[in-house]
């Protein structure tokens, strides 16, 4: 129960803050990750005597270099792992998209039959509902409701061709493999909405930034701005690692989210076809 609200708690917070345009949100974690270690700090000299940590200085300053050492390498791990999830997110979309179009054009130059333009009809209100429903939703961690029947009746409009010659058979099944193609990178594109890193890592993290901002603080500077310009610095930095982090790990939302492109331009040649077939009745 505790791992589900943490869980919650930790997407809804990532969730909203990026809704910020990416610049705001980069300021504003370095902003804050300045303040609050300089803040710390300031409270921690005025009620901490110096005087007590002066003579274990040297033994400080080691601990503090191995965890800050070790808080660096768990920050890169973190980092790299959810940047090779990133990239293999976009590998994947990015072959959905052509397979996506490629099943367009198999469709468009079919043979103009009945079924064919029921099955083109089937293929575009997919179409649709991945732009409109399906992406918009992964958006905010949920899953569409029409896409997967819509995407049923796309396999059910195909499975009722009925080729008449060899050239169509072969066609045919050229959009069966494209189909399934786009089947397969569209399962991965939808089980890529739970890479995100688990709420479990995310209390290391958190934790690890605490421990390593009042490390430095035990750390005797006899010039307070000094110490204060030090740690403030050190937060900002922490910020910004966890703006990568929290950016790379939702690759669908915010203003640097994935975008439905291909399916975006086949809506685009399928309305431009449309106005070009209108144009030429009225020139008719």
């Amino acid at each position: 129960m505790l791992k589900l609200i943490t869980q919650i708690l930790i997407m809804a917070i990532s969730y909203y803050l990026l809704q910020i345009p990416s610049v705001f949100l980069f300021i504003f974690l370095i902003l804050f990750g300045a303040v609050f270690a300089g803040l710390g700090t300031f409270i921690f000299r005025r009620y901490v005597k110096l005087k007590i940590l002066r003579s274990h200085n040297e033994v400080t300053g080691f601990l503090f270099l191995a965890i800050a050492s070790f808080y660096a390498l768990l920050l890169s791990f973190v980092v790299l792992v959810v940047w090779e999830q990133l990239n293999e997110t976009h590998s994947n979309v990015s072959k959905e998209g052509s397979s996506a179009l490629a099943l367009y054009h198999d469709i468009k130059f079919y043979p103009d039959t009945i079924d064919s333009k029921k099955l083109m009809a089937a293929y575009i209100d997919f179409v649709y509902n991945v732009i409109d429903e399906e992406l918009p939703n992964m958006q905010v961690m949920q899953l569409s409701r029409k896409t997967p029947e819509s995407f049923s009746k796309v396999f059910y409009e195909m499975e009722h061709l009925n080729p008449k010659s060899q050239f169509q058979i072969q066609l045919v099944t050229e959009m069966f493999n494209h189909l399934n193609e786009l089947s397969t990178y569209r399962g991965l594109r939808i089980a890529s909405i739970d890479t995100e890193i688990p709420s479990t890592m995310w209390l290391p993290i958190m934790f690890g930034a605490f421990i390593t901002l009042l490390c430095a603080m035990f750390l005797d500077i006899e010039h307070t701005r000094i110490h204060l310009l030090i740690n403030s610095m050190l937060g900002a930095v922490i910020g910004m690692f966890l703006f990568i982090l929290i950016v790379l790990d939702h690759p669908y939302t915010g203003s640097h989210g994935i975008k439905p492109k291909s399916y975006k331009e086949i809506f685009t040649l399928e309305r431009w076809d449309s106005e070009n077939n209108l144009t030429s009745k009225l020139i008719k």
